[in-house]
């Protein structure tokens, strides 16, 4: 059977070469790196679920094949009873349906060129490893992964095979996040001094019992650490560690975190979260979120420099202010986000120059995460100051008790719950990061037992 991968047969090849190795251990996997594996499209892509927000992926990708870009080869579904339509589309198409994701990658790695892994946290870094391992590209779905060892497992298989991952940072993809860092590093709001960040989304209880490690910090067999600074608001994170750092290929790095953490909901992990992070180049980041909460309140990142200001926001418009110099970034629709995001990486695939989110990058995302695990236990939420209200669908949403005013507050007044009076706080708990590499789970209790197998997707 052929191999249409331009490249992976040669790069299989060298694996026993000194010389060979060394190049790629020692490569820098840029954000605009290409690939060295360039297949010929349209690209064969394979896809690892096709429910919850895989089922985004299975459209976006689908819209990509009705282009003539690519082709869905193989598809992996272990809740097929959840996927009767999906199933009876890709039964039209003739692709094949494989219920276990390794024998999809065993009866097809030579029909495919790329895929595409919107699975549940803690089965990121085998799968992206899998796949790596048989010369595929790969789009794994934001986190990257649990831990800072499992990233670095994930990386030194790049640096082995060459090839680059693509993470789900929808953002990081977009011509627009890499024009604000071009106009905030050439200095338009003076020099960069510090960044705030609020994000108040309120999740049901339906929400967390979609799958089974919503909200979990481990799920039988991995750690999972689902959390609003995770998972659900990740993004603003990613973000503002790409933007703080000193070149545009670069993320800041966290030598400093301070961490409070709340919990409001029958869920293992937090629902609340105040922390602070401290960068090597001496900048500071402020950042609220909250599923614990009964108002939206769209993400909003605030950058103050020595002569002005960027605002960031989720939904609307973007503003640079300086002096009396006033400018306005529209912000695209969020489905629009996204089709950029499988555009960009349907050009990476391809061998081109694109942005791209590293996996360098989106380790600082997990960095911070594993980080304020490790340095403060959750505390849970007193029964007098949560509330639990059902919607006129019958589903529930439990709250705490007037946190979008503590949690506005905070944000304005930049600081901690505690200072601004919200009687459920404790006093934010702080580590030096410098030397952090590895995640020790100090404040997450024992595992439960395993019940990943039955949630693997999404």
């Amino acid at each position: 059977m052929e191999d249409r991968r331009s490249g992976s047969s040669e790069i299989a090849g060298l694996f026993g070469s000194a010389p060979v190795l060394l190049f790629l251990r020692n490569m820098n996997f840029e954000s605009s790196s290409p690939t060295p594996i360039r297949p010929k499209p349209p690209f064969r892509v394979g896809l690892i679920g096709v429910t919850g927000y895989a089922h985004a992926y299975f459209d976006c990708l689908n819209a990509l094949a009705s282009q003539g870009r690519v082709t869905l080869s193989a598809v992996t579904i272990i809740n097929p009873q959840d996927a009767a339509e999906q199933i009876g589309k890709l039964d039209e198409l003739g692709v094949p349906v494989y219920e276990d994701y390794r024998a999809m990658l065993e009866a097809e790695k030579l029909n495919l060129d790329w895929v595409c892994i919107p699975t549940g946290i803690g089965f990121h870094k085998q799968m992206t490893i899998d796949c790596l391992r048989l010369g595929l590209q790969v789009l794994v779905e934001k986190p990257l992964a649990p831990t800072l060892q499992d990233v670095e497992a994930i990386q030194a298989v790049e640096r082995e095979t060459g090839i680059a991952v693509g993470v789900g940072f929808q953002h990081s993809y977009l011509e627009q996040t890499w024009e604000i860092k071009r106009r905030l590093l050439g200095g338009e709001i003076g020099d960069l001094q510090r960044v705030d960040c609020i994000g108040l989304w309120p999740r049901s209880r339906n929400y967390y019992a979609r799958n089974e490690w919503s909200g979990q910090l481990h799920d039988g067999e991995s750690w999972v650490l689902d959390s609003p600074l995770h998972n659900g608001l990740s993004h603003m994170a990613n973000l503002i560690l790409f933007w703080l750092g000193d070149r545009m290929e670069d993320r800041a790095e966290l030598t400093r975190v301070s961490a409070e953490l709340y919990r409001c909901k029958p869920i293992e992990s937090f629902d609340t979260v105040r922390t602070v992070a401290h960068m090597e180049n001496g900048l500071e980041a402020a950042v609220i979120l909250s599923h614990g909460c009964m108002h939206r309140v769209d993400p909003e990142i605030v950058v103050t420099g020595t002569k002005g200001t960027f605002h960031w926001r989720f939904c609307g418009t973007h503003t640079f202010r300086s002096g009396s110099d006033y400018s306005v970034m529209k912000s695209p629709g969020q489905l629009e986000i996204r089709d950029l995001m499988f555009d960009a990486i349907t050009d990476h695939v391809g061998g081109n120059t694109t942005r791209l989110c590293s996996t360098e990058q989106a380790k600082g995302t997990c960095k911070w995460v594993n980080a304020v695990h490790d340095i403060c236990p959750i505390q849970d939420i007193g029964p007098e100051f949560r509330l639990s209200v059902e919607d006129e669908s019958s589903d529930v949403f439990d709250a705490i008790e007037d946190v979008e005013y503590f949690a506005m507050r905070a944000f304005r007044e930049r600081k901690s719950f505690c200072e601004v009076g919200a009687p459920w706080a404790i006093d934010p708990r702080e580590q030096d990061t410098s030397e952090y590499t590895y995640f020790e789970g100090r404040h997450c209790g024992a595992p439960v037992e395993s019940r990943a197998a039955s949630s693997a997707t999404s």
